[in-house]
């Protein structure tokens, strides 16, 4: 049986307009509940995001539970050809020439310093320091200092790397002497089962006990990790850094380079390029912005 065509006349203006209207109301209807959602939902994803960052600086550096983390987050204005580079730390806001000379500084407000949120903290920033155009000022990185009794114990960097597919972010503690005490991968997109790898202690760990004239010259290897070594490598984490470097004090120096991942040494030069890099960033900006923690 075939069927007939019916023959339809097209919306009239007066339809158009009430479909374009429903359309209208059921995007923004859709929009007020995303917003609403994020509005609830974001204050919380920030605050469980500040609490993981806390729990894992505390493990790399060993704090106590009566230590303090303070966050200082650096920031670079260009004005013209006019480079100027700011830290926000606990105490000043530092305004400074690349070379460290002060331009100026401003103390800091308790409830920005006890801000958990980024945003808070880098609007203060702003409205302290006027840029011609907003985009000349701009966010450049972060690290954090562990406090004992008011006294820096020990330093957590945030680094990023390219890997493989894309960034990579990590933290890199850090004590008084620029020895690493430990690395952690915060985030990654390598390949699982072989990129992915960078998370296990096997790897990460053998930054640990390394100095930064270590760091400078160390080399990334495709030898197979000695038993021995990955044993050890494989204990930092259930045992504190300390007990663990004096444990291996002997073993360490017989593995002065970093082994490669098996099928991944692009990941691992990657992580290795970054630890040198950060580090050596940290040893430079700590020579200006020491003075103002």
């Amino acid at each position: 049986m075939s069927g007939k065509v019916v023959d339809q006349a097209p919306p009239s203006g007066r339809e158009m307009v009430v479909i374009a209207l429903g359309l209208t109301a059921v995007c923004l209807i859709a929009a007020m509940i995303l917003g609403g959602l994020y509005f609830v939902t974001q204050p919380a994803k920030e605050h469980n995001l500040h609490l993981r960052e806390e729990i894992m600086i505390r493990g790399l550096l060993g704090l106590s539970p009566q230590a303090k983390i303070q966050e200082v987050r650096r920031y670079l204005k260009s004005e013209g050809k006019e480079l100027q580079v700011i830290y926000l730390t606990g105490k000043k806001l530092a305004q400074l020439e690349l070379d460290g000379k002060e331009v100026a500084a401003f103390p800091v407000p308790d409830e920005v310093m006890a801000a958990g949120s980024a945003e808070i903290k880098d609007e203060w920033v702003k409205k302290q320091i006027k840029a011609s155009n907003p985009d000349n000022l701009k966010y450049a990185g972060r690290f954090f200092v562990g406090l004992e009794g008011g006294k820096p114990a020990g330093y957590v960097v945030e680094g990023v790397t390219l890997g493989f597919k894309t960034w990579v972010r990590f933290f890199m503690a850090i004590d008084s002497a620029y020895t690493i005490q430990g690395v952690e991968i915060i985030e990654h997109e390598e390949d699982p089962g072989l990129g992915a790898e960078i998370v296990q202690r096997y790897f990460k760990n053998q930054f640990a006990g390394r100095r930064f004239e270590d760091i400078e010259k160390i080399l990334v290897i495709k030898d197979p990790l000695p038993r021995e070594w990955q044993t050890a490598l494989e204990q930092l984490g259930d045992m504190p850094y300390g007990p663990w470097l004096e444990k291996y004090k002997e073993t360490l120096p017989k593995n002065p380079n970093i082994y490669a991942i098996t099928g991944s040494t692009i990941s691992s030069v990657a992580v290795t390029s970054g630890v040198k890099s950060a580090l050596a960033n940290f040893r430079k900006r700590m020579n200006i912005v020491g003075n103002y923690l």
